[in-house]
């Protein structure tokens, strides 16, 4: 990867992090686990609901994870709809969130052929493995209750369906400041 392309990355990700924190959007850390790459990484999100019923809602949600393993780098920027049920039937407590969407994808891992050789273009330059593609995955968290401080944690697993080159699975532990919880429990 060239220093330009490197250096747009960086301030992508820099601009994505300064507008999620200015925003009070949630941020995450994340395990990677990819074959052939492994990796810590981090991201941001924001996740909005449509209350369903009492307190369920629909949740639609778009984020990114960026990860740096050894030289590589990864951007994920998941796009993602799912149903929020939340135990306790208020909007708050406990919640099981599965979901679907698709993630749009980006690394610049050479990709290689059957035999694990290395895949050029027709110019001589690297061809990069897809990062792209069809996603689902399912969240468990637990939303405090407080008017003030309604806090979200949450542990996620997501699965990006890549066809062709390797898929990706994430694990994420997530801490947010959930608005639309603050707004449900004024309303009460």
């Amino acid at each position: 990867m060239n220093l330009l392309r490197k250096t747009r990355a960086c301030l992508l990700v820099f601009a994505l992090l300064i507008g999620s924190l200015a925003t009070h959007a949630q941020l995450a850390v994340t395990q990677l686990i990819m074959k052939g790459q492994s990796a810590t990484g981090f991201g941001g999100f924001f996740h909005g609901g449509i209350p369903v019923g009492k307190g369920d809602e629909i949740g639609l949600e778009a984020g990114f994870d960026y990860f740096a393993p050894n030289q590589s780098h990864l951007i994920f920027v998941p796009l993602l709809a799912g149903y929020r049920h939340f135990f306790g039937g208020n909007g708050t407590g406990w919640y099981i969130e599965p979901f679907i969407g698709y993630t749009i994808g980006n690394t610049d891992i050479q990709k290689v052929d059957a035999a694990g050789n290395p895949v050029f273009n027709s110019d001589s330059t690297d061809v990069d493995q897809k990062a792209s593609g069809a996603t689902a995955g399912i969240c468990v968290g637990y939303i405090l209750p407080s008017h003030n401080y309604p806090v979200n944690i949450g542990l996620r697993f997501e699965h990006v369906f890549v066809t062709g080159d390797p898929s990706a699975s994430l694990l994420s532990l997530r801490f947010s400041w959930s608005l639309f919880a603050a707004r449900r429990l004024q309303k009460q």
